[in-house]
This record gives C-alpha cells, structure tokens and sequence, in this order.
C-alpha cells in the first residue's frame, strides 16, 4: 500500500524579500543572509520557487541573534509592500474596501504560507483576526518577533491598502513582552495584552470601512477569482503522491534530462535525500519516472510527427539519435521509425 500523501511543506520566496531587508538593515551580508536560505538568489527571484520552512526558521533565528533587542516586527511591517507578494498582493490591492481586504488576506494568504492559517470571525464591535501556528513552528514564539511581525504586517498592510494610520482595538499575544514591546505598542497604537495565549487583532467598524485607494474593484474580483482557484489547485495538489509531483515536474520541462533529482527536490522544496526516500516508500525512483516521461513524450512527438527524429532526440535529453533509438527500441521493441510507420497505418482510414 502507497504511504499517504503528505502536505508540501514549503513557502513562496517572495516571503524572504522583506525578511532580507529587515536583514540587511541590520547590517547582515545578504550572502549571509541567502546561507542561511540554503537558495541562490536566481531561485529566490523567481516567482514560483518554493522554499522549505527550515529556510524560514534559519533566516529569523540570524536575524534575532543580531538584533533580538531591536523591534524586528516594527521593521518587518516597514518594509513590507503587499505588490511584493504577487497575485496574493495584488488581490488585496484592488478589493473596495478594508474589511474585505483583511477578509481575502486570511483567505488566501495559504498561498504564501500553506502552514500558517489566519482565520477571521464577526464582533459585536467589527471584526476579529486570528493567527494559527502549526505545531512545528513552535520558534516562532520562542522568538517572539516572527509572530509580532505577522500580526504588524497585517496592520501595515492595511494602512498602505487605505491611506490612513488607524489603529486596531485591540492586540494581544501569545508570547511574553520583551525589550521591544514599547516599540510595539508604540507603532500599533493600541494596547497590547501580553501571555495572552492567542494572537489577536481586532478592528472596529468604522475602521473596517475605510475604502482602499486605487482599487480596481472589477479588477479584484478577477484576481480573487484567481486566487481561489489556485488554492483550489494546490489543496488537490496536496492529495498527489510524490512520485505523481516528480512526474508533473519532470513533465514540465521543455528538455527532458535538464531537471536532475537535485534541482526537482528544489523544485519540490525537500532535500534530495528526503525526496529519494518518498520515492522508495512508493516503490517508485527517480530514473524509472524521467524514463516514463520521455517514452511517453517520445510516442507523442513520433505521433505528431511534426519534429525530425534528430530533434526528438534532443528534446528527449539524449546525447545523440542512436541512443534514443536504443531506448525506443527497449520501449516499444520497434525503432521510431518503424513505430511511426505501423502507428500511421494503424490511425489511416
């Protein structure tokens, strides 16, 4: 029996972008910074790189051992641009007015962080906002600032999307003070509660009304749209095996042979060992999938037949057209073009 699917644990590196620059004002080297990551910065640039939660902890635990006694949410929530987040942004950006926005955020901010759940419930006063931690992220309390900056970033991000400095009702949180809560209280303007044992923010209704700037409405419905239909994808996504993963990423390649185990545990946001590991429990490897891909792109080209057999040689990752017919042949125990004769006489009228 196959082992059953488990959760990609792993976050958009957008994420990282806003974390570098409470880094590098720090006065932390951005190469110390991306060590810390375990990424280049080719992938963290990219918009659809994924980046295991490890990465996530070794960032915040660098930046605490440097500036622990700074108030690293503050910064966070300075630093932060909603754009920076791509579709997640840009939904927020374009909703009518702030309830909304802060209702859409919780809703689709799994998109970012498919670990970390907001979730927002009705008040006698407006509105509530609660932050959920999964049990492994248990440092993040510890550390006290990771969770000071989730909820201040939300608070940020609401006044950029209004133009307007308002202040929530109330915030309290999980953790205990600590040597930059005056900085905190400070920038949130509003009481604080301390060892409260949730972490909290809760709007009024007049604040929760206040029109967001430049929306276009249209264009947010669009987007949200949008974005709960990738969440949709990705909750799907999290039923499929890690052999069915690996076939998708492999299958995703203009070139097969280009995406090595390495760089499709990247992809995939595991170590290489881990992902070699899933396979074996699957009965699975990385080779016997790669070669299923490619005899099954090699039917289809030879179905086509658009592409001369020197040119699916190629897009199939062979070094030369007698290896790929070597491999047909193990496939099919025809040559490709003695497949693709019997398969044009097989589909003539």
């Amino acid at each position: 029996m196959l082992p059953r699917p488990m959760r990609p644990q792993a976050l958009q590196s957008s994420i990282f972008r806003t974390l570098f620059r409470v880094g590098e004002s720090l006065g932390i080297a951005r190469e110390r910074l991306l060590e810390a990551t375990g990424e280049s910065e080719e992938r963290l640039a990219a918009p659809d790189t994924r980046v295991p939660y490890e990465a996530l902890r070794r960032v915040w635990e660098l930046l605490v051992s440097v500036g622990g006694d700074q108030p690293l949410g503050v910064r966070l929530a300075q630093f932060l641009e909603p754009t920076h987040f791509g579709l997640v942004g840009y939904v927020l950006v374009n909703s009518p007015d702030l309830r909304t926005a802060l209702l859409r955020h919780c809703r689709v901010y799994a998109l970012l962080d498919p670990r970390t759940a907001w979730r927002t419930h009705d008040t006698p006063a407006g509105m509530r906002a609660q932050l959920h931690l999964h049990p492994d992220d248990a440092w993040a309390v510890t550390l006290r600032h990771p969770t000071e900056g989730l909820l201040l970033s939300l608070v940020a991000t609401g006044r950029a999307l209004t133009g307007t400095h308002w202040s929530p009702q109330r915030v309290r949180l999980a953790h205990p003070r600590h040597a930059a809560s005056a900085a905190v209280e400070d920038f949130l303007g509003a009481p604080v509660e301390y060892d409260a044992g949730a972490y909290v923010m809760e709007a009024d209704a007049s604040i929760l009304s206040l029109p967001i700037r430049h929306a276009d409405i249209d264009l947010g419905n669009l987007l949200h749209a949008r974005a709960e239909a990738a969440l949709a994808d990705a909750k799907s996504a999290e039923q499929r095996t890690w052999s069915e993963r690996v076939t998708a990423a492999l299958a995703a390649q203009p070139r097969t042979g280009e995406l090595g185990p390495a760089e499709a545990a990247a992809h995939l946001a595991v170590s290489e060992r881990t992902l070699q590991r899933r396979l074996r429990e699957e009965g699975a490897s990385f080779a016997a999938l790669e070669d299923a891909v490619r005899r099954e792109r090699a039917f289809q080209l030879l179905r086509d037949g658009q592409l001369a057999q020197f040119e699916i040689a190629f897009l199939l990752g062979f070094s030369d057209p007698s290896a790929f017919t070597r491999a047909f042949r193990r496939w099919s125990g025809l040559t490709p073009l003695a497949w693709q004769k019997a398969n044009a006489a097989r589909t003539s009228p």
